[in-house]
């Protein structure tokens, strides 16, 4: 009598717990998903708040990730070096232009800004040094910073050139705040909806135009992955015990 196949079957079961886990996690993110986008479609036409204000209400706990503010930088006249983040716009590279905005009032005295594409740029493989005017009155929205880049370093500037950042990292934009002087940064950035005076050459986009969602479709995969390895499984192991 063949020996019961114990080391496949807990091959199998592990590949099954897994399967199904990443169908339930899937589950999850499809939830947290639609109430992002019902945040997103609320936000599209609400009025700005003042930044101080929500940035106040995010330092007690508040969630507020996607609200759409308003604020006037405190910068100093004339114009300074764009620092440069990677990006793809329509299918092609793109370079945003990140810099800083001095805050007087709130938790925070300084934010990191996406001040937008910018076009001369669009295609390139790298940018230029770049200067523009210091932001002044700004409507946009918060965002939350990302993760690490899972190849190369969050900030990869070439010997010579402007600064690149390939990801808004929270510790790096700290730093890099902290390099220009803030000494209580903001736990978010800034996307740039409007700047006023508005500036030629750049093309602000606060929030992508359609935020996929498929997490619905993943979770089906994931689920009939596992369906598909529980019935082969089973036809294999009962197809062994009966020529056992």
């Amino acid at each position: 009598m063949k020996r019961f196949p114990f080391v496949l079957t807990f091959v199998a079961l592990l590949a099954f717990l897994v399967l199904t886990g990443l169908g339930v996690w899937q589950v999850r993110r499809l939830a947290w998903k639609e109430n992002l986008l019902a945040r997103v479609a609320t936000l599209r036409g609400a009025p700005p708040q003042p930044l101080e204000t929500v940035l106040a209400r995010a330092r007690g706990g508040e969630d507020v990730a996607y609200h759409r503010v308003s604020v006037r930088c405190a910068n100093p006249d004339g114009q300074t070096p764009v620092i440069f983040l990677y990006g793809i716009h329509d299918g092609q590279v793109a370079w945003r232009a990140l810099d800083v905005c001095r805050l007087t009032a709130g938790p925070a005295d300084a934010i990191l800004i996406d001040r937008g594409v910018v076009t001369q740029f669009t295609g390139a493989p790298g940018p230029a040094a770049t200067m523009l005017p210091p932001p002044g009155q700004i409507v946009g929205v918060l965002r939350s910073f990302g993760a690490k880049p899972l190849i190369g370093p969050v900030e990869a500037t070439r010997t010579g050139g402007p600064r690149l950042f390939q990801a808004l990292e929270g510790q790096a934009v700290a730093d890099l705040l902290r390099s220009k002087g803030a000494t209580r940064p903001a736990a978010l950035f800034l996307a740039v909806e409007s700047e006023s005076p508005a500036i030629p050459g750049l093309a602000p986009e606060a929030l992508p135009e359609d935020i996929p969602n498929n997490h619905f479709a993943y979770a089906l995969t994931w689920f009939a992955l596992a369906a598909v390895l529980a019935w082969f499984y089973g036809a294999l192991l009962l197809r062994r015990l009966r020529s056992s």
